[in-house]
């Protein structure tokens, strides 16, 4: 099938005023919390290792408070890293449920198979996203157009993880077929997802503008975040139905694992 942009564009607004998108919003409401925190606490763990490295003559940071932030914890390095990496996992395990739940017709519920496998099809998606990044880093760094041109053909590899639960290696091939002849029409899709990307980050742009407290700040961005972070994959997932063959459905029932 041929991608509608109109058509993903509105299917995938359509799932937002549903049940199960207001618990995926919860879950990154949470989910964007947790990062920040983890961010800012490896960022103030770093600058403090370095203090205690670096000669205090030497161009190590030393301004106050420089690399914390309203959610930085006070903890050593390695806690640091390690909660960092935990929530890059944790974030993968929303996504690939939110992608599994958007490719699904399910509404008020979620799909039956929403958790299936989770354990191995998060450790292939965090592998696959690792390499996806890679290819794309590199072809910019050769030029700005390779790099654009690896991230729209290698799009919905994550997607062929959370959805076929192929391995890395498959889905890097599979994903890369399925947006051939269609890479164009996925090009001007993401130009949308990363306009609601640019879009997310104005509210908090303007209260530090005008010198909101930065508790509120914080607060904006990870609100505004969510709600952006669930667009784009709601469409996502929507767009990826559509470039399916004919007659394909996920395996995915509709009644809740949950209930």
């Amino acid at each position: 099938m041929s991608l509608d942009i109109p058509a993903a564009l509105t299917d995938g607004l359509s799932r937002i005023p549903t049940r199960v998108a207001a618990t995926l919003f919860a879950a990154y409401l949470a989910v964007g919390a947790i990062s920040t925190a983890a961010a800012q606490t490896l960022s103030l763990a770093v600058v403090d290792a370095l203090r205690t490295t670096v000669p205090a003559d030497a161009a190590a940071p030393t301004t106050p408070g420089m690399g914390g932030g309203a959610l930085a914890l006070d903890v050593g390095l390695p806690v640091a890293a390690a909660l960092f990496l935990t929530q890059v996992v944790l974030a993968q395990v929303v996504g690939v449920v939110g992608i599994r739940a958007f490719v699904s017709d399910a509404r008020t519920s979620f799909p039956s198979g929403v958790t299936s496998h989770l354990t191995w099809v998060v450790l292939n998606a965090l592998v696959a996203g690792f390499v996806v990044n890679v290819l794309t880093g590199l072809g910019a760094i050769l030029l700005v157009i390779p790099g654009i041109y690896v991230a729209v053909a290698l799009y919905f590899v994550q997607f062929e993880v959370a959805i076929e639960e192929h391995n890395a290696v498959e889905a890097l091939r599979t994903g890369w077929e399925l947006t051939k002849g269609e890479r164009l029409r996925v090009f001007l899709l993401l130009l949308v997802i990363f306009a609601l990307g640019l879009t997310s980050a104005v509210p908090s742009v303007v209260l530090g503008f005008v010198g909101a407290p930065t508790p509120v700040v914080v607060a904006a961005s990870i609100l505004v975040g969510a709600v952006a972070g669930l667009l784009s994959v709601a469409i996502g997932a929507r767009a990826y139905v559509q470039l399916k063959p004919d007659g394909w459905s996920p395996s995915f029932g509709t009644t809740s694992p949950f209930a």
